[in-house]
């Protein structure tokens, strides 16, 4: 049996797994939209840097994705437990919610003539779910980021508009979310690391 074999079936509680999980499942989801956001928001600067700065963020987000999958192996078992079924319905439940949030919320600032509203419309989405992914496996950090994904986009709209808002809003958002997921990836490599020792 493997290293990575023995470290996937140590037994841990269901708000670990799920933590894992969070860490691991999320953070890879987490990076999808940190290079969406990051690409989206490069495009609404003006000359010519947008182009290079999108292609170099995506090479760091290729970076990180080649980082994750190897630091996320064996991590995230998924239990069966009354309580890990508990969480995972839980996760599930908030995840939909935000999906369909995200989905209405620009509709309806573009509806109301805002179009600039988008982004941070889709962004303050997001703190919330953060959130309560902190509350349900305990990961402090999705707290704070949570909180600023929530209050941020307010203060941007108050302050910003237009093309700058968006990009703004675009760059702000992904470089929160490639750093939340790049850290979710250290953590489950350290875990790793940890379990591998003699």
């Amino acid at each position: 049996m493997t290293k990575v074999e023995k470290f996937a079936r140590t037994e841990v509680s269901a708000v670990e797994a799920w933590s894992q999980r969070v860490r691991s499942v999320g953070g890879f989801i987490q990076l999808a939209f940190a290079a969406f956001w990051l690409v989206r928001g490069s495009f609404n600067l003006h000359g010519g840097t947008r182009a290079p700065l999108a292609l170099a963020f995506m090479i760091v987000c290729g970076a990180v994705l080649t980082y994750g999958i190897v630091a996320t192996r064996g991590t995230g078992p998924r239990l069966t437990s009354p309580e890990a079924k508990r969480i995972e319905r839980s996760v599930t439940i908030a995840t939909i919610i935000e999906l369909v949030a995200a989905f209405v919320l620009p509709v309806v600032v573009s509806a109301a003539g805002r179009s600039d509203w988008v982004l941070p419309s889709i962004a303050i989405t997001i703190g919330p779910l953060l959130l309560w992914l902190d509350h349900e496996v305990w990961i402090p950090r999705l707290r704070l980021v949570g909180w600023v994904l929530t209050i941020g986009p307010l203060v941007l709209i108050a302050t910003m508009s237009g093309s700058s808002l968006a990009a703004t809003t675009g760059i702000a958002a992904g470089a929160i979310l490639l750093g939340t997921s790049a850290a979710g990836f250290h953590d489950l490599s350290e875990l790793r690391r940890a379990h591998a020792r003699p």
